[in-house]
């Protein structure tokens, strides 16, 4: 992980009630990152949002949130706006497989901001 961060938020993410006394222990150090990604085909973009323990890229990409207990917490700096109206770190997945997942409370605001970022995004 990169040393410096560019910015900081106040953001703070809801946790679900089930996750919440585990989330130290599932990060094993690493800090909580929420990215996303977006596809542009035949102009209809498609994408997601992603969370999951990992390093950060570049620091001038990301903005360190309010930590989750003793998890550190990173979004994209794009992304700020679109958390700032509420979200919750969820155990997402199905009989194949359990991961985080991000739910925010309004996704419609997601739709919007796909609408202002339709370039390609790994």
């Amino acid at each position: 992980m990169a040393s410096s961060v560019a910015s900081y938020s106040p953001i703070c993410l809801r946790v679900e009630a089930s996750l919440a006394p585990r989330l130290a222990w599932l990060s094993r150090g690493q800090p909580l990152v929420i990215d996303w990604f977006a596809s542009r085909r035949c102009a209809v973009t498609l994408g997601d949002l992603t969370v999951g323990f990992r390093s950060v890229r570049s620091a001038s990409d990301y903005a360190e949130l309010e930590p989750i207990d003793d998890v550190r917490v990173f979004a994209e700096r794009r992304l700020l706006d679109l958390l700032a109206t509420g979200a919750e770190v969820k155990v997402g997945g199905s009989v194949f497989g359990h991961h985080l997942a991000l739910v925010i409370d309004h996704p419609e605001r997601w739709l919007e901001f796909l609408e202002h970022h339709p370039g390609n995004r790994r």
